[in-house]
């Protein structure tokens, strides 16, 4: 026996392992100078990093999250996923909306208790480090691990219920760690302290609750308790600890599926994302890709009448698929639908699977929760750049053939309730392996698994330092442990073609390494791009033709400068002569060029030429091209535009980009006369009227409806109006009003720019659903309606 195996995990006493000796006895870790170093260093990188992320909007399922949390913070429960694609378990929204309870409507709340979470999460490795081994290097190592790893410093600040759920797995292993008793000291097995076990149960049964997975992973824990008892198993007194454990769970799961039952419309254990998963994966098979349209489109016709026509019969045969009634009975459309699919092609779908286990293996360095998009065009700070290749891609890729070799190596040396332990951390893995390539993987789906890949891989660490006896049925292990690793890192994509290039460490674009060192060498485009436009604003003509030279800037800056720079110097025939040179047209061909193109960007400027030279019915054409309208740039117009004077905003007329933000997109209303157009505005939008300044105080006159929140409030609450940060006003409308707000002076010749700061809410998910394009996965966050509004001299 090595050094290592000896004194790895010494015996415990048995005054340590009664059921009397105190918590903190057990723990030993309140005061332990290690821990604190550890939980203070994960401190610093969560410090450094709030409020940082280079974030351009929600992602993934934040927007879902919000909008559910939203509704149950009104007190509506959980009404608003009747008319969506899926359900959601239940404790996430609630903790989302308990927050937006207390703290109202802000998010930071939320990023401040996640952030508190992960560095718990940090010592909960610690602890079960500890059940592991009493070396101190070991548990140290692996909160280190923890506390350094991007994603679980970054993840506290993002709505995602990652950092929750890994608080509650943990906890929930931990309980299942001090519930064991060391079999040492007693000839029938391995004993229980029941309380750690209902303890575990609960806490399993709220993990379910965060994310449905878990809901299969129950009766292995109930088989993992039970397999220690050989000795009892003709008693059946070895299903004790299991039955208390399950029963714990199932006392916390029961009760939210007694209420989806009657919310839904039947039985739905914890939500029905499993069901579209299970859709998903299998028409991903099917059609030898994956596609959420095709998948999302089937639920909507499932949904509503107004869908889309589904595209192609289904496999059970339907040429037409008539909307169902309830989330329950989509449940079953889909699970019918998926597997039929499947065993329609099972070849099709084994197939599939094992590309997403690789998949759920290698590095995809544009995931949406790592905020990557754009990073070739220097979007990404350095210090950014470098944490995702250094402090997640990485340390990613030398934790993964070290946790395997760890994992060995700590089945083979452990004895006692520490190798249950090891055995127990196995099924979780081998779990998690098998289930998420069935449906589909994604990189986040990995997270759960890496606390104890760092535990296993500290263990592996400072066993292979303190040297250990190699033997010949390790070396299966090993080669697993290459495995993973060559198809983490693909060091074989060099030799690649180029145009099928992997998502790896190594290799071209899209590898991390190549992927890295193009978003460091772009960091000056961005520098650039930005210096380009505070110098058009700034009049500073000649900074501004210095940047367009040196040419380093992003590509549609490049295009767009020279029309750009024309027209902050009022030349609006030399912007759209620029516009024309660049895209090698004639003017008049101009807006048929970027119509087939989609080039918003290009549409906008050229429709704010001619609204300067006076063409108001061809800018009014151009801006309101429907492909303009699906991207709504009413933010890239504030930012890049400087829009002839006006004293009149009539918003949705498309004549307003460039004198709004913080506005979506317009819509019409005939249910007055005459008819008029609006957009819903949400909280800080801006109004700004060029030049408008007189030096005198004005009247702000907006016409407004406040008929949308009487479906959410008793009366639309009150909106302040804000100029130069200052509170000049405020009104509120419950129908359809002129109100007006005096306005101190400006002087004369300066923009004025308002500031409307209003409570909001989140319409119901037929209206998540319709944000398309650029819009998906962005909840419309609704607070004051407007039609127009106008700045009026004061009478004398």
């Amino acid at each position: 026996m090595s050094q290592f195996e000896r004194t790895t995990h010494p015996k415990r006493t048995t005054a340590s392992r009664t059921p009397g000796a105190p918590i903190i006895e057990r723990l030993r870790l309140v005061l332990d100078l290690p821990l604190l170093l550890v939980l203070l260093v994960g401190l610093v990188i969560r410090v450094l990093l709030w409020d940082s992320l280079p974030r351009t909007g929600f992602i993934s399922d934040e927007g879902e999250y919000l909008s559910a949390a939203h509704w149950l913070a009104q007190g509506r429960g959980f009404t608003w996923y009747l008319g969506y694609l899926w359900t959601r378990a239940p404790v996430y929204p609630l903790f989302i909306a308990v927050h937006l309870r207390i703290f109202g409507d802000t998010l930071t709340p939320i990023y401040a208790t996640q952030t508190l979470l992960s560095l718990i999460n940090v010592a909960l490795v610690y602890y079960l480090a500890r059940q592991l081994s009493q070396q101190r290097a070991v548990p140290t190592i692996a909160a280190l691990l923890m506390a350094c790893y991007l994603p679980f410093a970054t993840y506290p600040q993002i709505l995602l219920s990652e950092t929750l759920y890994i608080t509650l797995l943990l906890s929930g292993f931990l309980a299942l760690a001090f519930a064991q008793k060391d079999e040492t000291n007693h000839t029938s097995g391995t004993r229980y302290d029941w309380r750690f076990l209902i303890i575990a149960g609960g806490i399993f049964g709220l993990a379910t609750l965060t994310r449905s997975l878990t809901l299969l992973f129950l009766p292995l824990v109930a088989a993992w308790l039970c397999w220690p008892h050989k000795t009892t198993w003709r008693t059946w007194s070895f299903l004790r600890p299991a039955l208390a454990f399950l029963i714990s769970a199932v006392c916390i799961i029961t009760p939210w599926t007694l209420y989806n039952s009657r919310v839904y419309g039947g039985l739905v254990l914890v939500d029905t994302t499993g069901a579209f998963n299970l859709l998903l994966g299998a028409k991903t098979a099917a059609e030898g890709g994956r596609n959420d349209a095709s998948t999302r489109n089937y639920v909507l016709n499932l949904i509503s009448e107004q869908a889309p026509p589904f595209a192609t019969d289904t496999c059970l045969g339907q040429t037409d698929i008539d909307p169902l009634p309830t989330q329950a009975a989509r449940q079953g459309a889909m699970m019918s639908e998926g597997l039929c699919l499947i065993m329609d092609n099972p070849i099709a779908f084994t197939t599939k699977s094992f590309g997403e286990l690789v998949d759920l293996f290698q590095i995809n360095y544009t995931g949406s929760e790592r905020f990557t998009g754009g990073f070739t065009t220097g979007r990404l700070p350095i210090w950014y750049a470098s944490s995702l290749f250094l402090l997640d891609d990485t340390l990613y890729v030398l934790t993964l053939p070290l946790a395997v070799i760890g994992w060995a190596l700590a089945w083979r040396t452990l004895t006692g309730p520490p190798r249950a332990l090891v055995a127990l951390i196995g099924l979780w893995w081998l779990y998690n392996i098998v289930v998420a390539p069935m449906l589909f993987a994604i990189n986040r789906f990995r997270l759960p698994l890496l606390p104890f890949a760092f535990i296993i891989a500290a263990f592996a660490m400072v066993a292979l330092a303190r040297g250990i006896r190699w033997e010949r049925r390790l070396l299966p292990w090993v080669a697993m442990a290459i495995t993973l690793c060559v198809i983490a890192t693909a060091p074989y994509a060099y030799l690649w073609p180029r145009n099928e290039a992997l998502t790896s460490y190594f290799g071209f674009h899209p590898s991390s390494l190549n992927s890295t060192w193009l978003a460091l060498t772009s960091r000056p485009i961005q520098h650039n791009t930005e210096a380009f436009r505070q110098a058009l604003h700034a009049d500073d003509r000649t900074t501004a033709q210095a940047l367009l030279d040196d040419g380093l800037l992003t590509n549609q800056t490049r295009q767009l400068g020279p029309a750009l720079l024309n027209a902050h110097n009022d030349l609006p025939n030399e912007g759209l002569d620029a516009l024309a040179q660049t895209f090698n047209q004639t003017t008049s061909r101009l807006p048929e060029t970027f119509a087939v193109t989609k080039n918003v960007a290009a549409a906008v400027l050229y429709g704010d030429l001619q609204r300067s030279l006076g063409n108001v019915d061809e800018a009014r054409f151009t801006l309101g091209e429907t492909f303009i309208d699906d991207a709504n740039p009413v933010q890239w117009a504030w930012d890049w535009l400087d829009p002839v004077p006006t004293r009149s905003i009539d918003l949705a007329g498309d004549l307003d980009l460039g004198y709004i933000a913080g506005c979506y997109l317009g819509e019409g209303d005939t249910s007055i006369e005459p008819p008029v157009t609006f957009r819903w505005c949400t909280d800080g939008a801006q109004l700004r009227f060029p030049a408008a300044g007189s030096g005198t105080t004005q009247v702000l006159e907006l016409h407004v409806d406040g008929r949308g929140w009487r479906a959410y409030a008793s009366e639309a609450p009150a909106t302040q109006v804000l100029l130069d940060d200052e509170l000049v006003g405020t009104f509120s409308a419950n129908g359809v009003e002129t109100v007006m707000v005096t306005l101190p002076p400006t002087p004369a010749g300066e923009d004025v720019v308002v500031t409307l700061r209003t409570p909001t809410f989140i319409p119901e998910a037929a209206d998540y659903l319709n944000q398309q394009g650029a819009l998906a996965e962005q909840p419309r966050q609704l607070g004051v309606r407007i039609d127009r509004a106008e700045l009026r001299e004061v009478s004398p």
